[in-house]
């Protein structure tokens, strides 16, 4: 009797420790684009327990834009966006709202322009019609950086704006584009169909970061323990995608979270670690958030008065020069 008493102390006494260790995980709404590879990095924080380790329990939303997703961080429905393009949380926080720049997730743009099978280099362009992202798509920085030193100037080809990537195929497919600025996997899909990659935007773009961490300072305000956790299981779960030892786990989590075919999951893998895509640390280089606000001041989508200090959380951020 004492035996099954005391067993049963033992029992109730491990419920309420389990009980207290569950309870002490954070609660985090998270927000980003829907996407397969650019998250890369959540998925195995989510999935093989970095996130769980820093005692944070991650709710992940998706989002069909990256101004929607920012105007939910802004309305107070999120926390954090854990991957958005930089352009739309610049010019949110450049327009008065409370958030905040804390890592950079994606430090080199994945772009590809693919075109038809005669154009193998960017100085093929002349003549052609190429399709890019709106008029004020960050696309057309990196075009036009690519661009830059092949003798070729605007009126030597045509643009036309089609939006989205998979809109952008659409077009080189029905024949109105030569060529197209696209994303993975989409340039894969393409080469398959006997379209050429021309050129990388990362073999000419260095020093403008493509996506980020953003927050909001109230929230960040109240919770640093929990940011610099966040930021510690992030810069973990980064290291363990980067190391080639686990492309083969890596690309069975993308196949079954994220529902990408074993081709697609293998290709990305390749082609994210061949241009460096993923920012190892939390660390923010100072000289390139100010390219990049250049580069938006620039096209007229922010004004003189933006500056560094005001994109990031100087006790959190940690920028570098």
């Amino acid at each position: 009797m004492r035996r099954k008493q005391a067993l049963a102390c033992a029992l109730a006494v491990w419920s309420v420790l389990c009980g207290a260790c569950a309870q002490a995980a954070d609660k985090v709404i998270a927000g980003t684009l829907g996407g397969q590879a650019p998250l890369w990095p959540f998925y195995i924080a989510l999935h093989k327990g970095f996130l769980a380790a820093q005692g944070i329990d991650m709710e992940l939303n998706f989002a069909p834009s990256g101004s929607g997703v920012v105007q939910q961080l802004t309305g107070g429905s999120l926390d954090v966006i854990v991957s958005v393009g930089l352009p739309e949380p610049l010019q949110a926080i450049d327009k008065g709202a409370k958030l905040a720049l804390i890592r950079i997730i994606g430090k080199s743009a994945p772009y590809v322009l693919i075109g038809k099978a005669n154009i193998t280099s960017l100085a093929d362009l002349r003549g052609k019609t190429i399709s890019i992202g709106l008029s004020n798509d960050i696309t057309n920085v990196y075009f036009e950086r690519m661009m830059a030193g092949t003798g070729l100037k605007k009126g030597d080809y045509d643009i036309i704006s089609a939006g989205v990537a998979a809109a952008r195929l659409a077009a080189l497919e029905a024949g109105v584009a030569d060529a197209a600025m696209l994303l993975p996997p989409l340039n894969f899909h393409a080469e398959k169909k006997g379209y050429h990659a021309v050129a990388l935007a990362a073999d000419y773009v260095k020093d403008i970061p493509f996506t980020g961490m953003a927050l909001s300072r109230a929230w960040a305000e109240a919770h640093r323990d929990i940011v610099h956790r966040l930021l510690a299981a992030t810069d973990q779960s980064i290291a363990w995608l980067t190391d080639p030892g686990h492309r083969g786990e890596a690309t069975d989590l993308l196949v079954k979270v994220a529902h990408a075919s074993p081709e697609d999951a293998e290709a990305s893998y390749d082609f994210l670690r061949k241009i460096g895509y993923f920012e190892p640390s939390s660390k923010v280089s100072r000289a390139q958030l100010q390219t990049l606000i250049d580069e938006e001041r620039a096209r007229g989508l922010v004004d003189a008065g933006l500056t560094v200090e005001r994109l990031v959380l100087p006790d959190m951020t940690e920028v570098t020069q």
